[in-house]
């Protein structure tokens, strides 16, 4: 079986932008529809894809949340050449995260961060969510679960620093949270 990658999306729409923001191991298509919505109801909307995100298990251990915070960054500056003054960001888990980073270092007409975590995550945590992603990606390429298995563990060591790049980002986040003067929704489940 073939997978499609995913990729950025933009809709156009009126003055005002919304940079929408996806969650560690996953991509644009979790907030596309969020996107839509807000689309209809006139907003430009921009979703920028992480480095390593919607591609392989093997790729996505290579990067790091620097260069994923770079196409955060690369997202806003689309959004303002392409004429947008007022821009929000909503950002969904890790994109979250990023949201808030957003709001603390960038002007930004607001924010919305759902399921952020805003203090630090265990490896062993993080760890587990890169597990369960390269099980649910091979499952679905229908790789053998011996196959699976050899795979994630020639994948471990790779993700070690992976996952540490994640939490200082959710560390520093979580530091510099009081700095955030835009208005603020942040939902917790």
């Amino acid at each position: 079986m073939k997978m499609v990658p995913a990729k950025s999306f933009t809709f156009r729409g009126g003055s005002r932008a919304v940079l929408l923001l996806h969650g560690f191991t996953g991509n644009t298509v979790d907030v596309r529809e969020l996107g839509r919505f807000l689309n209809k109801k006139g907003y430009s909307c921009h979703g920028p894809l992480y480095e390593g995100h919607g591609e392989t298990p093997e790729t996505l251990v290579t990067t790091r949340a620097s260069q994923w915070w770079e196409n955060v960054v690369d997202g806003y500056r689309f959004l303002q050449k392409q004429g947008h003054e007022e821009i929000a960001v909503v950002g969904l888990s890790l994109g979250g995260v990023f949201a808030l980073q957003m709001a603390y270092t960038f002007p930004v007409k607001g924010l919305v961060s759902m399921c952020a975590p805003v203090k630090p995550k265990s490896e062993e945590d993080l760890r587990k969510h890169v597990s369960l992603f390269t099980r649910r990606y091979k499952t679905i390429l229908r790789t053998p679960a011996e196959q699976i298995e050899e795979e994630w563990l020639s994948l471990q060591p790779s993700s070690s620093e992976m996952v540490r790049t994640v939490q200082g980002v959710i560390e520093e986040a979580g530091n510099h949270i009081q700095e955030i003067t835009c208005p603020a929704l942040l939902a917790s489940g």
